[in-house]
């Protein structure tokens, strides 16, 4: 066993002292690299998810506009043959509507005042709108603004249509809940005598117009939303499982009266073709 000096240690060499701190180094050197990647990879994820979030956003407050305006577009439709209906009703003098058997006469006044009420799934609206870290994330000012404005059209359309749902049901209630108040032999013929209820359904042809109006006007902004936020409209038709929707001209907003004036379709008119031959029969009798 060699003899050691503990008095006076060996002494050690400057060219290991060298490499002591040479290795020191490397050591320190990688770390700092191995560091600076991993903060750098995990920068570059996180840029690449809160781009993903904000396409996702983007598109799930889209698709939700887009919905509406189908749902929009789905009531008008469900109205045509209450519009038929309707306009036949009040084109027939009184007295010959009383000739009617009561539950004839009831399921038609059934048929031409039936107004579902307008609901749209807020989900997407409230994370968009309650939620700061989203828009923080959209980071673009314009396409928020307009999102904005298409929900709180959707909102006005919802409103409007509902109120207008909530006063005939609530006069036709008024009437089956106080007969003695209303003129007519029966129910039907007292719903059908009254002004109230005769306005509504009336306005029935103007309702589904404006309706179909509004899906139009709904698409036409969204539309814009697309531009703003740069989603193709395609990706959002995509996003809402209906590739074959028609695209409509961006270029002009729609014009009500396109809507409007239009005549009531030949299939609703037949309609009122067998309800006039039903009531002459019974005319006849």
């Amino acid at each position: 066993m060699p003899h050691i000096n503990i008095i006076r240690p060996p002494k050690v060499s400057v060219d290991a002292r060298k490499n002591f701190w040479k290795q020191i180094g490397m050591i320190i050197i990688g770390t700092t690299i191995s560091l600076l990647l991993t903060i750098s990879a995990a920068a570059l994820m996180e840029r690449h998810q809160r781009a993903k979030d904000r396409k996702l956003s983007a598109m799930m407050v889209m698709s939700n506009i887009e919905v509406f305006a189908r749902l929009a577009d789905g009531y008008a439709e469900y109205m045509a043959s209450a519009d038929s209906i309707a306009t036949w009703l009040l084109s027939k003098p009184l007295e010959e509507l009383e000739l009617m058997p009561e539950e004839e006469l009831n399921s038609l006044i059934d048929q031409a005042t039936v107004t579902p009420f307008l609901s749209h799934d807020k989900s997407a609206e409230n994370i968009f709108t309650n939620n700061i870290e989203t828009w923080k994330n959209m980071g673009n000012v314009v396409f928020i603004n307009l999102v904005g404005q298409c929900f709180s059209t959707m909102n006005q359309v919802e409103e409007y249509w509902n109120k207008r749902a909530t006063d005939l049901n609530g006069a036709i209630l008024d009437i089956k809940d106080h007969p003695d108040q209303y003129e007519g032999s029966t129910i039907p013929m007292k719903i059908i005598r009254n002004e109230k209820v005769r306005r509504a359904i009336k306005g029935i042809h103007y309702w589904r117009a404006w309706l179909s109006h509004a899906a139009a006007t709904m698409r036409f902004e969204n539309r814009h939303n697309m531009e703003a936020i740069g989603i193709s409209e395609e990706k959002v038709m995509a996003y809402t499982n209906d590739l074959e929707l028609g695209t409509t001209n961006a270029d002009s907003a729609p014009d009500f009266d396109e809507f409007y004036n239009g005549p009531i379709s030949p299939d609703n008119l037949s309609t009122m073709r067998t309800l006039d031959a039903r009531l002459d029969s019974l005319k006849g009798r």
